[in-house]
Formats: structure tokens, C-alpha cells, sequence
């Protein structure tokens, strides 16, 4: 019989107890019980063997959302710390796979280093118009979780490297007083936030492409990054971050025998089958666009010498998407499941 593998991730839209702020807002009482049913009855509908969770304040929220649902004593729960100040991912990994180690990522890994110093053009007869640049940028905005999960029925196989991550959003980063009140800036704080929360994002993906190369360049280290990563599957981000992996179109291409430490978008692989392309995951200013993904390295790939598992499907829930609503969330909700 055939043995399956599910991944999902779920952006929780600011989960938070009733009694404390977010953003500026408070559920009440009743608002909050609706939202934890909600998530919960979702949660229950995906079946996902791992999930990752963005938009976390606290612990005790998902611990609702799991009893709500009746799925309190099947899941384990995973955190970045007990307590933490802002939104925050999680993780839920089912009790038939076990959790060897965790791994919380805030501060960029060592060989992370953005900078491309000026040419002196008096010595040298080449024109660059891109020199003199420098990222100071150190830290993710928002940790990234990372857990090395043992599948039981393959125990000589492995572990799976899964990251769950949110990189940083595409709302304008606030500028800081100095630059807000000086009047030649001011007028120009909304292009000139966008900027800035465009290389924080980027940063990010490129310091998460560092730990990924450390993690699978010449190993046989399955592995999947999934979450809110608030960009769509043809960006910048999404290119750094799958090192641009080429995918296999006709049958006889020897394209993906082999890929080291690149990885795949299951956003490309569904769009590869369906008729028309209806995938989205987020709605702003009437515009749809997939934020969510489900990456996935060469050992979930069904063209490599190197699979483990094959891409079986992507499923996507966004009816609820554009609602307007707190009880549910901004975000679609994706899974993807792999067989062998």
C-alpha cells in the first residue's frame, strides 16, 4: 500500500488571546472562541502530517485551536520560545513522526555577507555602474523554525530538514523620526518604506539560501521550507531561494536526475497540471497572488535519481480569502502530499 507524506502551512491572521492587544485591536470573548473554532475545524480538514503556522502571539492559542479541534493528543506543538512579544511561527508535527531536534534561527549564518565595494576607476579601464553597496541587515525579522523530523517506517533514511519560516511583509517599513520629519523625505516615506521592507525580505531569503546550502550541498538531506513568504513564485525571493531549479517538461529530458542543493516550487508543480491556473493565496487591492509556498529539495522531486518521495498534489483553501472577516484568516491555506 501506498505510503504518503503531507506538508501545510497556515497563516493564523494574528492569533491572540482575548485579553491582549495586536496591531492596536482585542478580540472579544466571543469573537476569539469563533476564530479558535474556525482554525481549528481547518486545521482538522487539512489532515497535514506537518503543519507550520505564521501569525502566532502566544502558545495557549494554538493549545486552543488543537482541543477545539479534538486533536490535541495527536499533534506536538513546537515553538520558537515559551513567550515571545509579536507574531511568531509554530509547528505541529503528527505523533507517527518524531522530532530529533529543533533549531531556531534568528541571527543570519556565518558567510552571509552582502557587500560590493567601490571600483577605483582610475586604475582600472572597467566600467560597473553596480559597485558600492553594503547590507548591515543581521537578523531575521521574524525567527525562522527548523525541525529535523524521523519518519518511523524509514528509520534508516534521512531526517527531514523542515523550515518554517515568514519573511518580512511587503507593508512599507516605518520610517524613523529623523528621516519621517525631514521635509525633501517625508513625501516620499511610502516608496521609500516599500524599499526597505523589499531588502529585508530579500536579505532574508538570501541568509535562509546560506543555511540551505549548508544543509544539503553534497548530502542525501530531504528537505522542505514552507510558510508566508510574501512574495509570489517568480520573484526575486522565490529565485534565490530555490537556486532557480530547472523542472523537467518532456520525458526524455535528463533535466532533475540530479539536483544538489536546489529546490522546487509545489505552486509550479500543481500549475503544471491544471487547466487553468486559479492558485492564489492572498487578495490586496483586488489582486490575487500566491504568498504561500511549499518548497521542496530533489528527494521530493519525482524526476531525480535521488527521490525518496514524489509529488503527488497540491491542494489550496481560499474561499474564505477577501471575507473581511477576523474569524478567518487573510491567507489562503495550502497542503501538499507526496507518495512513494
Amino acid at each position: 500500500m501506498a505510503k504518503t507524506i503531507s506538508f501545510a502551512s497556515f497563516n493564523l491572521y494574528n492569533l491572540q488571546l482575548p485579553d491582549k492587544k495586536w496591531r492596536g485591536n482585542q478580540y472579544t470573548q466571543q469573537e476569539y472562541d469563533d476564530k479558535v473554532r474556525w482554525t481549528g475545524s481547518m486545521v482538522k480538514k487539512l489532515d497535514a502530517d506537518i503543519i507550520a503556522f505564521q501569525e502566532l502571539w502566544s502558545r495557549e492559542c494554538l493549545e486552543h485551536v488543537f482541543e477545539s479541534a479534538g486533536l490535541a493528543y495527536s499533534y506536538e506543538l513546537f515553538y520558537i520560545k515559551d513567550e515571545w512579544y509579536d507574531i511568531a511561527v509554530a509547528a505541529a508535527v503528527k505523533k507517527h513522526l518524531i522530532v530529533e531536534n529543533i533549531t531556531v534561527h534568528k541571527k543570519f549564518p556565518d558567510g552571509f555577507r552582502l557587500i560590493k565595494r567601490e571600483v577605483d576607476h582610475s586604475s582600472s579601464t572597467i566600467e560597473n555602474e553596480d559597485d558600492d553597496i553594503e547590507i548591515v541587515i543581521n537578523k531575521f525579522s521574524r525567527s525562522l523554525l527548523q525541525l529535523s523530523v524521523k519518519h518511523q517506517d524509514y528509520p534508516s533514511e534521512p531526517n527531514i530538514e523542515v523550515f518554517a519560516t515568514h519573511l518580512k511583509s511587503k507593508l512599507p517599513t516605518r520610517l524613523d523620526k529623523d528621516e519621517y520629519n525631514d521635509s525633501s523625505i517625508k513625501p516620499h516615506s511610502m516608496a521609500l518604506g516599500d524599499a526597505l521592507s523589499t531588502i529585508r525580505r530579500l536579505s532574508e531569503a538570501t541568509a535562509l539560501r546560506v543555511i540551505l546550502n549548508n544543509t544539503l550541498r553534497g548530502t542525501d538531506t530531504p528537505a522542505v521550507v514552507l510558510g508566508d513568504f510574501n512574495d509570489s513564485v517568480t520573484s526575486n525571493a522565490l529565485a534565490i531561494l530555490t537556486g532557480q531549479s530547472a523542472y523537467r517538461l518532456y520525458d526524455s529530458s535528463h533535466i532533475g536526475n540530479a539536483n544538489d542543493k536546489g529546490l522546487y516550487s509545489s505552486a509550479i508543480m500543481q500549475q503544471f497540471r491544471s487547466i487553468k491556473d486559479s492558485l492564489y493565496t492572498h487578495e490586496h487591492n483586488g489582486l490575487k497572488d500566491t504568498l504561500d509556498h511549499i518548497l521542496f529539495s530533489e528527494q521530493f522531486y519525482p524526476f531525480s535519481r535521488n527521490k525518496l518521495w514524489s509529488f503527488k498534489e497540491m491542494n489550496v483553501w481560499n474561499d474564505h480569502v477577501g471575507d473581511d472577516t477576523k474569524k478567518t484568516t487573510d491567507h489562503g491555506i495550502i497542503k501538499t502530499t507526496f507518495i512513494r
